[in-house]
């Protein structure tokens, strides 16, 4: 690889901030200040070039995440879909074995199973087990 000379003035301070680390590493001061260019113009890239590589996780991101993702939203549906199932079933139980004349009770403990389980969903689990 070949090289360019390049002759530069520091202020007192940076160079003496230079000098130490070029002492405290038994490094050159020559050495030193290439391998200070070298991470000051790689940390200027990645300032620059934040929003392309945001990007470009995000896209990995996505396509990792993407089929985990259709797994729960799946599992979701066919959870809801036999919530209500069971729901109706319960009821239509509800309604076949009770006389006529008493049917507003499967209605009254449906709306109260229904408030409990809106109260279950809203609070923590550690809350609700010192309710229960």
């Amino acid at each position: 690889m070949s090289r360019k000379r390049y002759s530069i003035i520091l202020d007192e301070k940076t160079a003496l901030q230079v000098e130490n680390l070029a002492n405290k590493t038994g490094s050159s001061l020559a050495e030193i200040t290439r391998e200070l260019i070298k991470k000051g113009l790689s940390s200027e890239w990645v300032e620059e070039n934040t929003d392309t590589v945001a990007h470009i996780v995000r896209q990995q991101m996505e396509v990792v995440l993407k089929p985990h993702i259709e797994r729960l939203a799946a599992l979701s549906s066919k959870t809801g879909h036999a919530a209500a199932t069971a729901m109706f079933l319960t009821v239509q139980a509800f309604m076949d074995l009770v006389p006529p004349d008493k049917k507003r009770i499967p209605k009254d403990m449906y709306e109260k199973g229904r408030k409990k389980a809106v109260e279950f969903m809203r609070t923590p689990i550690a809350e609700w087990n010192e309710k229960n």
